[in-house]
């Protein structure tokens, strides 16, 4: 399922709290002293906590204040999917900044994110130092699938221009760098979670059969150079 971000009045959305995407209860809070609040909270279904939002934008009906925009702020890195459980710690904490920051500074959020996928490509056995060489080499490698390259040029591209000017608009930021979060999460599900999941199935399987297909790999490698 496709990540959707939290949004004003929006009836369902991936929780910001426990990542699920579920229906979502708006309530404002309680006025005080005579005058209405200008805070209201999302309780999601799935985990019951809720997340905080800050009235931005409203006008007067006849019937009372018609809420229009909030802002939210708490938790405040809700922009974002949850990052993967397998992704490393140091590129993890580059990547909740990323979602922190996102709606203030889409260029600062695109370089957090770019030096978070050249972590990422270290942590996979890469040099670490240039992103499009490292991209390249783990899709020959099969560790990614070859139409990464293409996505991740464009991470590429825009990390550069977050930190030196280029061609690109605040438009274009706002659009890409959101999709980056998304490319950060597939590449630790490739190159980390299902090669995890995949060796404790095989470290499943019985010892003697195990071993026969290992032998037999070996020779078949060994033929083959």
């Amino acid at each position: 399922m496709n990540f959707t971000a939290p949004e004003f009045k929006l009836e369902a959305f991936h929780c910001p709290t426990c990542g699920t995407y579920a229906h979502m209860t708006w309530e404002d809070l309680g006025s005080q002293q005579g005058r209405h609040a200008l805070y209201t909270e999302a309780i999601c279904s799935k985990c019951k906590n809720t997340s905080l939002w800050r009235i931005t934008k409203y006008s007067h009906a006849h019937y009372g204040r018609l809420d229009e925009e909030a802002e939210l702020i708490f938790p405040d890195f809700g922009v974002s999917a949850l990052p993967e459980d397998d992704m490393p710690e140091d590129v993890k904490s580059d990547y909740i900044e990323a979602s922190r920051i996102f709606s203030r500074s889409p260029r600062g959020a695109a370089a957090l994110l770019r030096l978070a996928l050249q972590k990422l490509c270290k942590h996979l056995g890469e040099p670490g130092k240039n992103i499009n060489e490292d991209i390249r080499s783990l899709a020959a490698k099969n560790t990614l699938p070859p139409l990464v390259v293409k996505v991740a040029d464009t991470v590429r591209i825009t990390g550069n221009n977050a930190v030196h000017p280029g061609e690109m608009s605040d438009e274009d930021f706002d659009h890409v760098a959101s999709k980056m979060f998304e490319l950060l999460n597939f590449i630790v599900k490739k190159g980390i979670s299902e090669p995890k999941e995949l060796e404790a199935l095989y470290s499943k399987t019985p010892e003697k059969p195990r071993k026969d297909a290992e032998t037999k790999d070996a020779k078949a490698k060994a033929a083959g150079t």
